[in-house]
């Protein structure tokens, strides 16, 4: 089966690439194509999907957990039938440089609160990565704790790491993409982040609940004003 480069799990900021066709996929209800190189973040371990064109068609990406290629169906947006994709043609694609700059800052910001929060004793068991939604879910494991005093101490730690611009790097493991915060946690990931904390802006634990032994950490972040495109 023919290879498909996944751009996004290497460059979080290569925003458009051409590149050929390598698949069309036609039902009654959509056509999807598939690209040698693919620049779209897929919706996954919590991250929301990349918005973007393919020869100025809006796209949206799923990915297909057989052959591990990421699909854009096509959305056409008026009755206007979309252009005729086939196999082999070259076309430019291109995803929402804004949007994937804050999804890329609000994973990496639950990275980060995750790292710190960990340490209590609480045992991490999901996460929502999404813009206004933003939390990390926890089992509580009998951990006594001040609500404020947890506030200030993530807070304190948030400061400190994206004040010294902690390098954020890709790596494997048995066979597996890890995403390592320097001098904090490793973890198993495949979503897009920034290359360092000092893109983080406006990272804020907006909100601390429990119930029935759950612990829910709410958090806000953005990517700092960004001239780089590629």
């Amino acid at each position: 089966m023919t290879q498909q480069s996944q751009i996004y799990l290497v460059d979080t900021y290569r925003y458009g690439i051409d590149t050929e066709i390598i698949g069309v996929d036609t039902s009654t209800e959509c056509t999807r194509i598939a690209l040698a190189e693919n620049v779209f973040h897929p919706q996954g371990g919590g991250q929301p999907d990349d918005r973007g064109t393919v020869a100025d068609v809006r796209v949206l990406p799923t990915k297909d957990a057989e052959s591990g290629w990421v699909w854009l169906t096509l959305l056409s947006e008026t009755d206007e039938p979309v252009p005729l994709f086939t196999e082999s043609l070259r076309v430019s694609s291109r995803v929402d440089p804004e949007l994937r700059r804050l999804h890329a800052a609000l994973h990496t910001a639950g990275h980060l609160v995750d790292a710190l929060a960990r340490p209590h004793g609480f045992s991490h068991t999901g996460n929502n990565h999404f813009p206004g939604q933003a939390r990390i879910e926890y089992a509580v494991n009998n951990v006594v704790f001040d609500k404020d005093e947890l506030v200030d101490t993530l807070t304190a730690g948030l400061e400190k790491a994206i004040a010294e611009a902690l390098p954020v790097t890709t790596g494997e493991q048995d066979g597996k993409r890890t995403i390592t915060i320097e001098g904090l946690a490793s973890e198993f990931c495949g979503g897009t982040h920034v290359s360092h904390l000092g893109l983080l802006t406006g990272v804020v634990i907006r909100s601390i609940k429990t119930k029935s032994g759950r612990l829910r950490i709410g958090y806000t972040a953005a990517h700092v004003d960004f001239n780089g495109e590629s």
